[in-house]
């Protein structure tokens, strides 16, 4: 096994403009491109955009035909390790004038009892940004 594989379960996001994209996961969310293949017509075949250790697929919504064509929007957290790296983050959301759906605050539910603080915000195409504390474990029972 090689120490720098991505973790197994990875999103995919499909943009009717992927460059776009790229360009607003980069610049408002600060994912970093790990790797870009492009069409001859400039469209995204495939994309990989890293979050810390783990990477998000995106790629240009292809043709009816394919489908591809019909997933989303979609719904996707990212994990911080603190409540300052949240705020951080959301500063450069609003910096960007991104559409920030929920400001940044402290979530404490029977889903987070250890508390999050967190913000939600919404790419130009629909699809919904989560930044927060809040990272499950997973039981080894």
């Amino acid at each position: 096994m090689t120490d720098n594989l991505a973790p197994p379960l990875v999103p995919a996001v499909a943009y009717n403009d992927a460059p776009a994209g790229i360009r607003w996961l980069t610049d408002v969310l600060g994912l970093r491109v790990v790797r870009t293949f492009e069409m001859p017509d400039g469209t995204i075949a495939h994309a990989e955009l890293a979050w810390r250790t783990s990477v998000v697929f995106v790629h240009t919504r292809p043709p009816k035909e394919n489908p591809w064509s019909v997933v989303g929007p979609a719904s996707i957290a990212l994990a911080v390790e603190t409540a300052d790296q949240v705020d951080r983050h959301y500063e450069r959301a609003r910096a960007a004038a991104a559409d920030i759906v929920r400001h940044a605050y402290d979530s404490k539910t029977p889903a987070f009892p250890d508390g999050s603080r967190q913000f939600d915000v919404r790419d130009p195409e629909g699809n919904l940004w989560t930044v927060g504390t809040y990272r499950p474990t997973l039981d080894t029972a």
